[in-house]
């Protein structure tokens, strides 16, 4: 357990760094549609995601191997706050956590688990999710899934198929070390 709170904050970073470099190299993504929802396939990058009638997304963004889900609502957060959020679709209705990131000059929900954000995904037409604000009010956000299980494919084939090209690349063998350190006198 105390490994995988080592890994996953790494993990994390290493998805927050891709997203800001995704953002930046943008232009040379190919964008597909897939009814509701489209993917974008950057160098390094991977992105499935749908948009609501009020301009929140909610989506998959891989970097490398590492995928999450994300929810973009139209509220400022502190960065690195979590919280937790009510997911509701066809299936079930449960907690789960999101995390406040600040990507470039937007903010992005982390959400997790992983595995229970992409099941309930799978099994219905549309998802919503309840997040409490300051108050006791709620703002609910509502999207989509038609065309979701296609463009969320295509996100995590992609990723994985850059996974292994990365992997295939032979290693460039390191000069033996010379044996000198620095040091302060």
């Amino acid at each position: 357990m105390n490994i995988a709170r080592l890994i996953i904050p790494k993990l994390k970073a290493c998805v927050l760094a891709c997203m800001v470099f995704s953002l930046i190299s943008a232009q040379a993504a190919d964008k597909i549609a897939f009814q509701n929802w489209a993917v974008e396939l950057g160098p390094e990058t991977s992105e499935a995601y749908t948009a609501n009638d009020s301009n929140s997304s909610l989506g998959i963004f891989c970097g490398g191997a590492t995928c999450v889900f994300y929810l973009n609502p139209n509220l400022n957060c502190q960065p690195n706050t979590k919280n937790a959020v009510l997911m509701n679709g066809s299936a079930v209705s449960s907690a789960i956590n999101m995390q406040c990131t600040l990507v470039g000059q937007h903010y992005f929900q982390i959400l997790d688990p992983f595995d229970q954000v992409l099941n309930e995904i799978k099994a219905g037409d549309n998802i919503g999710f309840a997040v409490a604000l300051k108050g006791g009010a709620f703002s609910v956000y509502r999207f989509s899934l038609n065309g979701a299980m296609p463009a969320i494919q295509r996100a995590l084939d992609e990723a994985a198929k850059k996974s292994q090209l990365r992997q295939a690349q032979p290693i460039i063998p390191q000069a033996p070390a010379s044996g000198f350190k620095d040091i302060t006198l």
